[in-house]
Parts: structure tokens; C-alpha cells; sequence
């Protein structure tokens, strides 16, 4: 089958989107479909090194021709060159391109992270000019200067109708939407898409890469200069708002009154790295928490590996000036701690709940409620047997609901009966 991918969000970046990308097109290509990927191009001259490096290894052709900045420009690209191609499906790592379809006489399948509804990642919406603000010279530096001003929402406000009603368009031109959770299926039915059309699929994690390994466990205490019998708490996510670290760090003083000699990890980066620094220099618990940063996709499997409990503090927040909503859709990382074997323990928040069942493969507590929190985690840190509870659900709903043989089998039966079905 030729499958034409656009997966805007692709490595060598790193984070959810990407890794999905990255083993869906793998997979794909591994059972013998012929695909092509079309994702951004790289202004960043180290990222762009990383992508040809990427690229040159790639079992599959990699077309890193889309803008950033015009969604036309991209639609326009993508249906002159689809044009020339014999391809049977598009399918999309989000709802924008489903206009295509028509326009191609091809069916259109897309996932949806929700986000992509909440908070439209369209940053110009506009036909007129987006040629433009397309081209490789001019969007380079209208992109830096996008991320330095933090435009997703500054611009909001100015282009907020004209990109949801795009979103509206493109979302209902999909056949099929492959919803990462039952969150982000309710807010694509809000935008007015069918029951019918959505199909609830969340997870995506290799199993046999985050096992458990006690060789791991041993070397990365060892670079930590943790002990073997130190408890350690690990968080592995970007530091934005809606990751709830500021709540975190604030509870590890509560945290250790149940465990005196807590180690808390926290593997990522992003803007709010400079106040969660300057956090925990105020509450003088440098010692007791330790920033990794961010860490390459293939090596976070070893921090995993090292951890007793894993945390994900997501809430829901909302942006003072637009009022655009940004929540967790789903949680990769809460999959792969259920494959490394790690206690989870999660805020109720966003489409964490399709992920994680409350005392059946991990503990959820309310959102910013720090009694709650520290009363889940005093039953964690208290009962061996619900641990253990935990960890073996969480092995068993990893291999059988979140592994990617899991996801691939069933984006793969939702191509053949898209192309088979008859097409009202």
C-alpha cells in the first residue's frame, strides 16, 4: 500500500508526538508498506545536521518540505506533489489536513493529541500571503522571533477565528480520527465531528526496551551518586506550566516527612526550567532534587530503569489573555513507566484517566490538591503488596493495550476498511 505520512512533529526533536511518529513510520515500513514521511524543515542549522544525519539512515524517504508558519503553503506543496504520487491513504499526526482528501480523491486518516483542537497549532491561517511567510529565508526569522515572543499565544488573539473555523473545516474532512484518549474525543465531538468517526487509541511504547534491567537500575544510581536502598521519585516531562512541576517541587518537603532520604529526578527542559530552578533554591532543597534536563528518546528508557515511583502532575491550565485551554490528552510516559515496571502515580487530569486506571495500574489524585497527593503517595510508599499490584498491571496493560504491535495492528485495520468501506 503507498501511504503518504505527514508528520509534522518528526525527529531529530524529541517528545510524544515525535516518538509516535517515529515507530508508526517505522512499523509501517517494516510491514511493507511504501511510504513517504512530509514533515517541517529545520531552521535550526544544528537541528538541520541532525535531520540529514537522521535521514541518511531512514529506511523510508523523509520530506522535510512543510512551513512551519502557512498551513496553505503546506497544503498547497502537499497536493502538488501527492498529485504525481500513486498514493492509496494520507494519514496525518493531526487534524489539519483532512482538506486534502477531497481536493485528492484519497482518503484522509489523521490522529488526534487534542491539542491540536485546544489550542490550534496553525500560526498563519490566512491564503493571502502565506507563500510568503512561507519562504525558507523569511520564515526562519519570523519563526525565532515567534518562539522568542511566544506567539502560539499572542497571535492568538489576532487569528483565533479564522483558525478554528480551519480547524473545523479540516477536522470533518478526515474519514477517520484516531483520538489518543476519551478527552480528546470529546473535544473533537464539541467541534461538531461524529461519534462514529473517532476511534479511541491511546498509548504507543516499545515493551521490550523499558523492561525492568537491575544492571541499568545499579549504573544509573551510580552517575546519580544515589545509593542502591535510596528511594528515588522520577518525573520525565517538558517544563511548562500544564506539567504541574511548580506543585511537585513544592510538595517534596511533605514527600520526605514520609520518606526522610527522598531522591526526586526530573528528566526534561523548557521555559519554566529557570523558575523551578530558582524554586528550589529558595526552599534549599538542591540536594534532594536533581534537573537532569532534557534527555535523547533512546536513552530515557535508563532513567525509568532507576526509578521507585514515577509521577506525572499534569493540570489543566488556561491562558490569562486568549483563554485557550492546555492539558495533558494522554501521557506517553505513563505508558512506558507501566512497561518499566515503575509505580505510577498521576494527577486525575486531561486523558491521563485513559491511561491510568485508579488502583488498577497506578493511583490518581486531584489535580494541585496536595492533600490528596501525599495521602496516594503514603499508600504507595506504605503497602509492598500494592505495589506489586500495580507494577504487574501495569506490565500486562503496557504489552496488551499500549505497545506499538498493539497500535500498529489497529491503525493498519483502520487503513483496510477505510479503502474497503464505501464512501458516503
Amino acid at each position: 500500500m503507498h501511504l503518504a505520512l505527514v508528520l509534522t512533529e518528526f525527529p531529530p526533536s524529541v517528545g510524544g508526538m515525535q516518538t509516535h511518529a517515529e515507530f508508526l513510520a517505522q512499523a509501517l515500513h517494516d510491514a511493507g508498506h511504501a511510504i513517504c514521511v512530509y514533515t517541517y524543515r529545520c531552521d535550526d542549522p544544528q537541528l538541520a545536521a541532525e535531520a540529514n544525519a537522521f535521514d541518511r539512515q531512514a529506511a523510508y524517504p523523509v520530506r522535510r518540505v512543510l512551513s512551519r508558519l502557512g498551513f496553505w503553503a503546506n497544503h498547497r506543496a502537499l497536493l502538488q506533489t501527492l498529485r504525481q504520487s500513486r498514493v492509496a491513504l494520507i494519514y496525518a499526526s493531526n487534524v489539519y489536513y483532512g482538506l486534502l482528501g477531497a481536493e485528492l480523491g484519497v482518503p484522509v486518516v489523521c490522529r488526534s493529541a487534542g491539542n491540536d483542537v485546544q489550542r490550534p497549532w496553525i500560526a498563519y491561517p490566512y491564503r493571502l500571503g502565506s507563500r510568503v511567510v512561507s519562504h525558507p529565508a523569511l520564515e526562519s526569522r519570523l519563526h525565532q522571533w515567534y518562539r522568542q515572543w511566544n506567539a502560539p499565544e499572542w497571535l492568538e488573539s489576532v487569528f483565533r477565528r479564522q483558525r478554528q473555523a480551519l480547524v473545523q473545516r479540516s477536522v470533518r474532512a478526515n474519514r477517520v480520527i484516531l483520538a489518543n484518549s476519551l478527552y480528546t474525543r470529546h473535544l473533537l465531538q464539541d467541534v461538531g465531528v461524529g461519534r462514529a468517526q473517532v476511534q479511541v487509541l491511546p498509548g504507543g511504547v516499545d515493551t521490550q526496551r523499558f523492561a525492568p534491567c537491575a544492571v541499568t537500575r545499579r549504573a544509573v544510581r551510580r552517575e546519580w551518586g544515589v545509593r542502591p536502598e535510596t528511594p528515588v521519585l522520577l518525573t520525565v516531562c517538558r517544563l511548562v506550566a500544564k506539567k504541574g512541576i511548580d506543585f511537585l517541587l513544592g510538595q517534596v518537603p511533605a514527600l520526605q516527612r514520609v520518606v526522610p532520604d527522598l531522591r526526586v529526578i526530573v528528566v526534561g527542559d523548557g521555559k519554566e526550567k529557570h523558575r523551578c530552578e530558582a524554586q528550589l533554591a529558595a526552599a534549599g532543597l538542591a540536594d534532594a532534587v536533581r534537573l537532569v534536563g532534557k534527555v535523547p528518546q533512546r536513552e530515557v528508557q535508563r532513567y525509568f530503569a532507576a526509578a521507585d515511583c514515577f509521577v506525572l502532575a499534569s493540570r489543566v491550565t488556561t491562558h490569562h489573555t486568549t483563554g485557550l485551554q492546555d492539558a495533558e490528552t494522554m501521557g506517553r510516559v505513563l505508558c512506558e513507566a507501566n512497561a518499566a515496571g515503575v509505580p505510577v502515580l498521576a494527577s486525575r487530569s486531561g486523558g491521563i484517566p485513559s491511561v491510568i486506571t485508579h488502583d488498577d495500574n497506578g493511583l490518581l489524585f486531584d489535580s494541585d490538591d496536595a492533600g490528596d497527593f501525599i495521602a496516594q503517595f503514603e499508600r504507595l510508599h506504605r503497602d509492598a503488596d500494592l505495589r506489586r499490584r500495580l507494577v504487574q498491571r501495569g506490565r500486562e496493560r503496557a504489552e496488551h493495550e499500549f505497545a506499538w504491535p498493539h497500535l500498529v495492528a489497529a491503525h493498519q485495520q483502520c487503513f483496510d476498511e477505510v479503502l474497503t468501506a464505501p464512501h458516503v
